[in-house]
C-alpha cells in the first residue's frame, strides 16, 4: 500500500517532467524561427544556384517565384484536411 508521501512525490515528479517538456517544446519552436532576412538570403542563394545574376530581372523573378512557392506550401499545410476518414474510424468491439 502506497503512502500519501509516495503520491505527493509521484505528482511532483510528473509536474517536473511536464515543465521540462513545455520548456523543451518552446525552445525547439523558437529555434526553428527564421527572420525575413534569413529567408531572403536562402532564396537569393537558391536563385544564384540556378544561374541567375543578382540585380537582373530574371533574378528578381526567381525571388518572387521562390516566395510564391513557399507561400503555396504553407497554404497547403494549413488547409490539409487531415488523414483519410477511415483513420478515425474506431476499431470494432472485442468479442466477449
Amino acid at each position: 500500500m502506497e503512502t500519501e508521501a509516495g503520491h505527493v512525490a509521484a505528482r511532483r515528479t510528473a509536474r517536473l517532467w511536464l515543465r521540462w517538456a513545455i520548456v523543451a517544446a518552446a525552445v525547439i519552436g523558437l529555434a526553428s524561427c527564421e527572420s525575413a532576412a534569413e529567408v531572403r538570403a536562402q532564396d537569393a542563394a537558391q536563385c544564384s544556384s540556378y544561374g541567375f545574376k543578382p540585380g537582373t530581372d530574371a533574378f528578381a523573378n526567381c525571388l518572387q517565384q521562390e516566395s510564391l512557392a513557399r507561400r503555396h506550401q504553407l497554404y497547403q499545410m494549413e488547409t490539409w484536411p487531415g488523414p483519410p476518414y477511415w483513420w478515425s474510424v474506431p476499431p470494432p468491439p472485442l468479442p466477449r
